[in-house]
């Protein structure tokens, strides 16, 4: 893979800028995970494990200073040596993420009942994170459409809010076009002064490309893989089966509770739907598109058919030294229309 020199990447700790060698990765891993960087530095002034919970930030630097990072998180985990310190920091999800994060209890006396999956999330984040400091950047948090309820959401033991949201945040399918479910995912928005929680549609995939990439143009290498997609879906007291399962038959379960056996199926139809939309995982190297967000729309231009056309970014990873930068980028593959399932 080429390596982009027109880039000239910065690391800075606390307030601090890294002036020794240094080389790391940043990954965008999508589908709501956080976000994070490794590096190894040199610089002297940084060893030590005074760096824990540090704020870090890498910029990209194309051309110009970057006023906005490309990564803000904290820092996890630090091995020094004698020669060079190895750091991980997660964006500030980890701060709502896992056994070691801040964690709520929801029980019949203490509960979010009257909230939102986005306003329970919010007034969390407000009263139990951002206690002395901005940690999590609230400005850009929204709610889905149509709105997910935290009514009667319980929990057996603590459990980490992300977790909570999560799960929930799996029921939010925009079905206004049944032949094209568009699901939700968590990302994070920086405004240059912190870093701001946020619930994203995905985009359809025929919305005009944020990126355009052939092999004259910043297109380096592809590979893809392909998968067996769901055939069928049971749940609900309903079953729904897609074709002839000529490749086999591959099911999925779906759960929740419907009013009736038509609500069941139309989540079947759904989540079949959202199953063979995305049969192929395609990896490709390129020169450009360092700075896109997750869930862009990649066009891709080759001369095999199978994955020439429009995909979502689904994850990115970008590896940068002194010298320049590095891209990968993960998309997926672009929906069928079933219309003729659908009655």
């Amino acid at each position: 893979m080429t390596e982009n020199t027109y880039y000239k990447p910065r690391l800075v700790i606390g307030d601090k800028e890294v002036t020794g060698l240094m080389s790391g990765s940043v990954n965008f891993t999508g589908n709501s995970q956080a976000n994070s960087c490794t590096c190894k530095i040199s610089d002297p002034d940084f060893q030590n494990h005074r760096l824990f919970n540090k704020e870090l930030k890498v910029y990209l630097n194309y051309g110009s200073d970057d006023g906005v990072p490309i990564f803000r998180g904290f820092i996890k985990e630090i091995k020094p040596n004698d020669t060079e310190t190895n750091i991980v920091a997660i964006d500030p999800r980890m701060l709502i993420t896992g056994a070691n994060s801040r964690m709520v209890e929801l029980t019949d006396d203490t509960n979010y009942d009257g909230y939102t999956l986005a306003s329970f999330l919010y007034a969390f984040i407000d009263s139990e994170v951002n206690t002395n400091d901005t940690y999590i950047g609230l400005d850009a948090l929204r709610d889905t459409n149509p709105t997910i309820s935290m009514k009667g959401e319980r929990t057996k033991e603590p459990t980490s809010v992300y977790d909570i949201v999560n799960k929930k945040l799996k029921t939010a399918i925009d079905d206004a076009d049944i032949e094209k479910p568009l699901t939700y995912f968590i990302d994070m928005i920086d405004d240059g002064k912190k870093n701001n929680i946020t619930i994203v549609k995905e985009k359809q995939i025929t919305d005009t490309p944020s990126l355009f990439l052939s092999f004259s143009d910043g297109l380096v290498s592809y590979k893809y893989n392909r998968r067996n997609p769901a055939t069928y879906a049971v749940g609900g007291g309903t079953t729904f089966k897609y074709g002839n399962e000529p490749n086999g038959s591959v099911g999925l379960k779906i759960s929740g509770k419907f009013k009736d056996k038509n609500e069941a199926r139309t989540q079947a139809i759904s989540e079949v739907l959202l199953s063979n939309r995305e049969i192929d995982e395609i990896n490709i190297e390129a020169n450009k598109g360092h700075y896109i967000s997750i869930g862009s729309i990649v066009r891709l231009k080759t001369d095999d058919t199978d994955i020439d056309g429009n995909h979502r970014l689904t994850s990115k990873k970008l590896s940068f030294n002194s010298g320049g930068v590095k891209l990968s980028l993960k998309l997926n593959k672009k929906p069928l229309v079933l219309s003729s399932y659908i009655q």
